[in-house]
Parts: C-alpha cells; structure tokens; sequence
C-alpha cells in the first residue's frame, strides 16, 4: 500500500514543498454556493495563495446546476473572497448525447435520488429544459450573493484546458469534480491532451455501493456517461479517482463549523460561517468533492489506494452510468493490460483516507491567514 501511495506522489509530484516549481490545476466544477464544489475551490484558492500550486482558472460544467448558475457562483464567491483574480470559463451543461427525457426515464426506472440540475426544487419536479437560465448574468432566480462585478471570459473551457495544457506540458493536473463533459469535449478537439497534461482526478463513480443517483450510478457521471466513459479511456499519464464510496464515508458535522468558528481567520471563513448549518442525528452531509484537492496536497492522508481498470456503462438503461472495475486475478495480468475489455484503462481509485488527519488539514488550509 505505501508503495502504491509513494507511486501516486511521483507521478503527481505531490511532495508539499519539494517542488521546484508551483503544481498547476485547472478545476472543472458544477459549482454552487458552500457546497463541496465551493469547498474544494476555496482549498485550491487557499493552497494558491500560499504558493503550493498556482490554480490556472475554473472552468464551469452541468450537473448539480446548469452553466450559467455555476458559472455566477463560481464568479460571486471568488469575488467575495478577495479573489477576482482567478478566471473562470463557462463550458457546457448538455451532455455528449443530450439532456436527458427525465419523466421518461423515471416511469421506466424510477426517480433518482438525487436529480442535480434536472430537479426544480421550487416546485418539487423535473425542471423544464426549455425554461433553463441561459444567461449568467440574467438568471432565472436571484442568486444567493447576487451577481459579481467580475465577467466571465469569452473563451469557452475545453478551449482554455486545451490552452493550458500546451502552454504547460506535463504540468497541469485537471480536478474534475462536476460532470466530465467540458473534459470530454477537449480531448475530442485536442486528442493529445491526455498525453501532455500530468494527469487528472475526478470526483465521481460509485465502485463497490450502490449510486447515490439512481441505485447503479453516482450523479456526476451519471449526468453524462458518455463523456465519463471516454475520458477514463483516454492515454491520461496517470487518472485517479475518488468515488462515492469514500466521499460518503465522511461526514460533514457541526464539529467542523465549531472548530472552523474558532480559526475565524479570513473571508474564507467568514463566508462559510455566514450561513447557519441545522445538523440533525438523520442527516447526511458529505464533503464529497473536498476530498480531491485534499489527496492532491496531502496524498500521505490516502490510507486505501486501488489500481483497477475501470469503465462505465453509457448503454441507455437502468444501468446507464454505472461504474465496472476490474481487480487483479490469476487470468488477467496489469501490467500487459491482458484480460480486461478492449480500450479499458486503468486508474487509481482512492477508497480510504485518515478522517482525523483529513479534518485537521482540511480546517488549517481554510483557516490560513
């Protein structure tokens, strides 16, 4: 196991401190407001600001909202932590295949769990596709901290990735955390991307649980299969996961706005405390998309890590969305790439991590002055 962790370091250079030069992450996200995607992002902003990487800019993506509802957020909460100096791009919330006919999909497989983007909570149904916000700084709803002064870039984000990625070979790590379509889309433009970035980790799949969306899929990729499935096939020189699995293992409790009140150090802090948080023995709060840039700074937090080939089920169907894997066994050999379905690649799965330690970090870094 420790090989395989030192292994993850090496690839990534992830050893904090010993880098000659900044990592450089673009982080692909279905932003909302202090959510997980926020929470990863105020890492990232943090990590910046104290030169362990250089955050490149975010791109926005469907999924838990639409484009232009993540992109305002996105946009509003760098603005409000002191940080308009960080660019975001809109890509896009349509998936490779098109959206998909939810009220049909619901009688012939039930209603998913968790909806992302498809669910119009105000009215507690299917939202209308047609009606959908198409303008970030014309939404359908007044956002939570209103509109940013700060614009978005006219260049869309697998353009931009594309761009990075040439203008740094090698260096840039990708952080997919929304839906893998803007990525899917630049590698379609740019075939040897895979090649040229360092690598990239997604937040998504459910491995070995049930989906968090419908029983066989987690909501990331579930949102858009297709461009899942063909990013994890792609010549990454190296692409981890952190699935559901994990990310549910940990709870997010009132201990940590507690603890969080106490190192109220920055706009960071005082944006996320600014939101009372009801906490009930019931409920589930997971920090889901947290997780990555967390095991990016600090991989000596992984305490489980799995090298399977992996793929997802992009059949439409009750199984649309469902992450395979594949183990080792006495008839299949890793290091060939014998025995496994033909264009399966193979990734590391990051499946446990030193909760304690995780939270430790996970509060100092937002706490940092």
């Amino acid at each position: 196991m420790r090989k395989k962790i030192f292994a993850l370091l090496v690839i990534f250079c992830l050893s904090t401190g010993q880098s000659e030069a900044a990592r450089k992450v673009i982080l692909d996200t279905d932003m909302a407001y202090l959510n997980d995607d926020a929470m990863a992002m105020f890492m990232l902003v943090q990590a910046d600001k104290a030169g362990m990487l250089e955050l490149l800019g975010v791109t926005t993506v469907g999924c838990n909202v639409f484009v232009p509802e993540a992109t305002t957020a996105a946009l509003r909460q760098l603005e409000l932590v002191g940080r308009s100096d960080i660019r975001v791009y809109q890509g896009t919330d349509e998936p490779l295949a098109g959206f998909r006919d939810m009220k049909k999909e619901a009688r012939l497989y039930g209603v998913p769990g968790f909806c992302g983007a498809y669910w119009d909570f105000e009215h507690e149904t299917f939202s209308d596709l047609s009606r959908r916000s198409k303008d970030y700084l014309h939404l359908n709803s007044e956002p939570l901290f209103g509109y940013s002064q700060t614009r978005a870039e006219e260049q869309p984000a697998w353009d931009f990735i594309i761009e990075q990625v040439k203008k740094y070979p090698g260096e840039v790590v990708i952080m997919s955390v929304g839906a893998a379509t803007n990525i899917a889309r630049a590698i379609k433009k740019y075939p040897e991307l895979p090649e040229e970035a360092a690598g990239i980790i997604y937040m998504g799949g459910d491995i070995d649980v049930p989906g968090n969306a419908t029983p066989a899929a987690e909501m990331n990729w579930y949102y858009d299969p297709d461009a899942i499935k063909f990013c994890l096939a792609a010549e990454w020189r190296s692409q981890i996961v952190v699935p559901d699995d994990l990310a549910r293992s940990i709870h997010l409790t009132k201990e940590f706005y507690e603890r969080l009140a106490e190192n109220d150090t920055n706009a960071i802090t005082k944006l996320i405390l600014s939101q009372t948080r009801t906490f009930t023995n019931e409920s589930a709060n997971y920090v889901w998309d947290v997780v990555v840039p967390a095991v990016f700074l600090k991989p000596e937090l992984i305490t489980d890590i799995q090298t399977r080939y992996i793929t997802v089920d992009n059949t439409p169907g009750i199984n649309s969305g469902r992450a395979v894997t594949w183990t080792q066994h006495e008839h299949n050999d890793f290091v060939r790439g014998v025995g496994f379905p033909e264009g399966v690649k193979k990734a590391q799965i990051v499946l446990g991590i030193n909760a304690k330690d995780f939270w430790d970090f996970y509060i100092t870094l937002l706490s940092m002055k």
